[in-house]
């Protein structure tokens, strides 16, 4: 897939490698992911939806678990994806109970806003049990799961993903229409993501991030088959340091998938 100039302009270099190499899971965690403050109370791609179905995707989870906490309630199986081994590797530690990272104040968060006296560890328990593996997964690829083969699934999530994923519009467009193909008709996508960024830092590396804007988001999604159900735009998310990212804005959208 060519690069466009666009790419070339951005401080992040584009490319899946980036990630295999030199994505740093325990920095990640560490930098953005310490607690819910320092997150900005999120991103949780089904906050405040009544989305339910069978069986959810979440798409390029990463290393942290808090984008699928409220979907424990929605749903009964659960697929986490990412396509860097590190990431994948640490989700497996958090399920086997073994990484050192602590997800509580995120689970805290989510129980306390719901407000149906569940207490955090008996969430995260619920979370693991609906957790049905973690796969490999490859945006940039027409079959994304390959080598595994599902059906298409009643909800996909993503949070953070598809604008450092794809190289270019025209490669964000190919990568929604890939996602779609995932989704059973009738399905609906949850979408979290950054506006008008160009990169985010993790440790001493820069990662690339596709600027974008939340007309062209939304335009993409629609030619891809889908209609927009709910979208919510914000110019920042919680504390944001400038040097870590120069995102514009942050967006929740929910699309369903036309029959």
């Amino acid at each position: 897939m060519p690069y466009s100039d666009d790419v070339a302009m951005n401080r992040g270099k584009f490319g899946r490698e980036d990630y295999l190499k030199y994505f740093d899971s325990a920095v990640f965690l560490k930098t953005f992911h310490s607690d819910i403050q320092r997150n900005g109370g999120g991103p949780d791609a089904l906050e405040d939806d009544d989305l339910t179905g069978r069986r959810l995707l979440d798409i390029g989870t990463g290393p942290t678990i808090h984008t699928v906490i409220s979907a424990s309630n929605c749903c009964d199986t659960i697929y986490l994806s990412k396509i860097a081994p590190q990431n994948r590797e640490t989700l497996r530690k958090w399920l086997e109970g073994t990484l050192q990272h602590s997800f509580k104040s995120f689970f805290q968060y989510v129980v306390d806003r719901e407000g149906k006296g569940e207490i955090p560890s008996g969430r995260e328990a619920m979370l693991k049990d609906k957790i049905v593996g973690i796969f490999p997964l490859d945006l940039l690829q027409a079959e994304p799961l390959l080598p595994s083969l599902f059906p298409t699934f009643d909800i996909i999530t993503s949070s953070l993903c598809i604008e450092v994923a794809a190289p270019d519009l025209a490669g964000y467009e190919i990568i929604a229409r890939s996602v779609g193909k995932l989704l059973k008709e009738g399905g609906h996508i949850a979408l979290f993501g950054v506006l008008g960024g160009s990169f985010y830092q993790v440790g001493s590396h820069t990662f690339y991030c596709l600027k974008i804007s939340g007309e062209q988001v939304q335009d993409i999604w629609k030619r891809s088959g889908f209609k927009i159900v709910g979208w919510k735009q914000n110019a920042s998310l919680g504390q944001h340091d400038t040097s870590l990212s120069d995102f514009e804005g942050v967006f929740h959208m929910v699309a369903q998938k036309c029959l």
